[in-house]
């Protein structure tokens, strides 16, 4: 948002710092800052207002509001004023919201003997600092109050409409020409303003030629409404026409806003034009918000932003804030205002007590003054331990559906008639991807087909931890080169009792057995020692994070004279290597008279840096070196 250094010192009777100093102490609280430029008689500051502050911030009331929370200054909350006595009028447009849904209310008002001219200085001087072109006084001061509050509006001529207004969905098909001159076609999804025979305008995003307020005009039909985010979203895209209205229906913004920026703008055209013939205002609020209120307790406050703060301190935060709340106990309720859109947890006010209190002076606590030893979680470290020991033999992981046609726990709303029960069991689902894997195994070249799955099941009083264990052999000639699948089921529990060191109950079905992980977890943490020690990680199991730093290939081709084999060989080179070589793939071996032609590729990586080209090559001729002095030849 580009903020004004003149507009805002408007919010403020005592004179502000300089454009470096306000842009500072909103960077440092609030917003990132994108530029300051410099003008003739005015500074613009360009500040990176996101989604979540949007719907106050985009508006120089809030960006005062905030500025004068952030130093203490006191901001003036009404700046807008009649210009002599007011006469209110009969005269109005009724109006009609068709959805609800989509149009949370919708405000007009009827001013009669405008005189249409050209905007006052000042007013032009404020829109063309922040880059908007003037058009009339009437446009002008809509366009000025929706900068100023963030309530987009709009004026219409109110002798181009014809009975009452409608906020209604477009007619497939239905077109329109925009202020603009653009002619667009609506569909149905699209919200419009309409009168009884043409659209007015397409609903927070641009008005329609059909009631443009020209010079010609005498009498306008101020609108001021509050749309539905994702249906001005969807629209404004679709058309491309992207506008300061869309922008901030787009965000969302409090209906709540609405009665403000009516009156704003009313007085505001009041005192440009000296009128005194403001007609009623027509308010269609179907469904009014609800005052939202959120508590937190202080001992939450301060555990989560690692400081003491006193009570004192934190209610002097929630009034510069200009939060209502009552406190008792240790506990604030806290009333949000209606603009704050973004406050809905007791997290969302600490956060805000944060920025203000200022992160910056929050202490620095290091790490090493904490004394924290990780503990092995015994249940994780069990199920990855049975992975690692099944993966190695040949097994392959699978995942089935929980959801299944029968069982003891239904669900509410089914997915299909099929999947209307939690799974209370893993084999019926294990077996079903045995049978499939199995249709295809000459097309996967196998003679023996060994899966399992490591998951949860639901029976009528508990959930469990279940593994599942599957084999399928091809034919007979398998079942004599491996053995049966129940005798190979057999072979593998066994192997797993002395993996583990412990015995645990088991259920065949089938080519499958199946195991709760519980009963291996027999005892307490201390007669775990036995299960570590077997484990395949080992008791000095080392974890580290992946890196952050793009990996770097290099292939080396040769030929060996000497009598290592592939395996032996992909230790000599990664021996040869520093810690930068990760990995090491054979991808090619041909032999002819004797010697045997090698393909390697190689894998580097820091987790430090970036490698460069050079430390690579070093890496490179170190492994060519020990290669060469163990009868290689670099190809």
């Amino acid at each position: 948002m580009l903020v004004s250094r003149n507009w805002l010192q408007s919010y403020f009777e005592d004179e502000l710092p300089n454009a470096e100093e306000i842009a500072e102490t909103l960077m440092l609280h609030s917003f990132e800052l994108e530029a300051i430029e410099y003008r003739d008689n005015d500074v613009i500051i360009d500040i990176d207002v996101l989604p979540n502050r949007a719907h106050d911030c985009l508006s120089y009331r809030g960006i005062a509001r905030e500025y004068a929370a952030l130093t203490g200054k006191e901001y003036i909350k009404e700046r807008y004023h009649y210009h002599g006595s007011i006469q209110y009028s009969d005269s109005s447009k009724h109006a009609h919201i068709n959805n609800p849904d989509q149009c949370s209310r919708y405000m007009t008002r009827v001013i009669n003997n405008v005189e249409v001219t050209d905007s006052p200085s000042w007013l032009k001087e404020r829109l063309e600092s922040i880059g908007q072109k003037t058009i009339n006084n009437i446009v002008d001061a809509t366009n000025y109050v929706m900068f100023d509050y963030g309530n987009p509006m709009h004026a219409f001529d109110a002798d181009k409409v014809s009975g009452d207004i409608q906020v209604r969905n477009a007619k497939q098909g239905e077109k329109m020409i925009t202020l603009s001159g653009e002619e667009i076609e609506l569909q149905e999804e699209d919200l419009v303003i309409a009168d009884e025979e043409k659209i007015l305008a397409l609903a927070g995003i641009k008005g329609s030629q059909a009631a443009e307020v020209t010079q010609e005009t005498k009498n306008i039909i101020l609108e001021v409404a509050n749309f539905n985010p994702t249906t001005t979203r969807i629209t404004s895209r679709r058309v491309k026409i992207l506008t300061d209205s869309s922008k901030r229906f787009e965000n969302e913004i409090s209906s709540e806003l609405s009665p403000k920026a009516m009156e704003a703008v009313s007085r505001l055209i009041s005192d440009i034009m000296s009128t005194e013939s403001l007609g009623v205002v027509v308010d269609v609020y179907p469904n009014k918000e609800e005052e939202h209120r959120v508590n937190v307790e202080h001992i939450h406050i301060c555990s989560l932003l690692g400081i003491d703060l006193e009570p004192l301190e934190v209610e002097n935060i929630f009034t510069k804030l200009d939060y209502q709340y009552t406190t008792k106990d240790g506990i604030y309720d806290v009333a949000i205002p209606f603009d704050r859109l973004d406050l809905l947890a007791p997290e969302d006010l600490i956060e805000e007590i944060g920025r203000i209190y200022g992160y910056h002076n929050i202490p620095i606590k290091h790490l090493d003054e904490y004394s924290f030893t990780p503990a092995v979680h015994t249940e994780t470290y069990i199920e990855n331990t049975l992975k690692n020991f099944l993966t190695e033999r040949g097994f392959s992981e699978i995942k089935t559906y929980s959801f299944v046609k029968k069982g003891h726990r239904y669900v509410k709303n089914a997915l299909a008639n099929d999947k209307s029960a939690l799974r209370k069991n893993l084999y019926q689902g294990v077996l079903g991807a045995l049978e499939n894997n199995t249709k295809n195994i000459d097309y996967f070249g196998l003679e023996r087909i060994c899966v399992f799955e490591i998951g949860r099941v639901y029976t009528k009083d508990s959930e469990e931890n279940i593994c599942c264990i599957a084999i399928s052999n091809k034919d007979k000639k398998a079942n004599k080169k491996y053995g049966t699948e129940r005798a190979a089921l057999e072979s593998c529990i066994h192997e797993l009792y002395d993996y583990f060191g412990v015995e645990f109950d088991v259920h065949y079905e089938q080519n499958s057995v199946s195991f709760n992980l519980a009963d291996v977890n027999i005892g307490p943490k201390a007669e775990y020692g036995d299960i570590f020690s077997r484990a395949s990680y080992g008791t000095n199991a080392v974890f580290h994070e992946f890196s952050a730093y793009p990996y770097v290939t290099r292939d080396i081709s040769f030929w060996h004279h000497g009598s290592l084999d592939k395996s032996e060989l992909s230790v000599l080179i990664k021996d040869s290597s520093s810690d930068l070589l990760q990995k090491v793939f054979c991808f090619d071996t041909f032999e002819k008279d004797g010697d045997v032609s090698y393909g390697f590729s190689l894998v580097f990586q820091s987790s430090a840096r970036t490698l460069t080209d050079e430390e690579v090559l070093i890496e490179m001729k170190k492994i060519e070196k020990v290669l060469d002095d163990n009868d290689s030849t670099i190809r």
